[in-house]
């Protein structure tokens, strides 16, 4: 699942820097939420959170996806 998430994050990171981040971008990022919801590591209600600001601009698909990395990352730990 990080894996999947680092290799997401490099490739927005790049079409970012060459402006050409599409609709499909933000449509990984809501599927790579899918198995931490399962995993009950992030609930329905900040999935949604962090859906919204992404898709309104409020954040950025790389800072998603670092949060959704932080997450996971966090729950290994424990």
């Amino acid at each position: 699942m990080l894996r999947q998430l680092e290799e997401q994050l490099r490739e927005v990171e790049a079409k970012e820097r060459s402006s050409q981040l599409e609709e499909s971008d933000k449509t990984k990022f809501i599927v790579s939420l899918e198995e931490p919801l399962k995993l009950e590591l992030i609930s329905p209600e900040d999935a949604q959170k962090l859906i919204s600001a992404v898709e309104n601009g409020q954040i950025a698909i790389q800072d998603g996806i670092k949060m959704v990395e932080d997450i996971i990352k966090s729950a290994k730990v424990k």
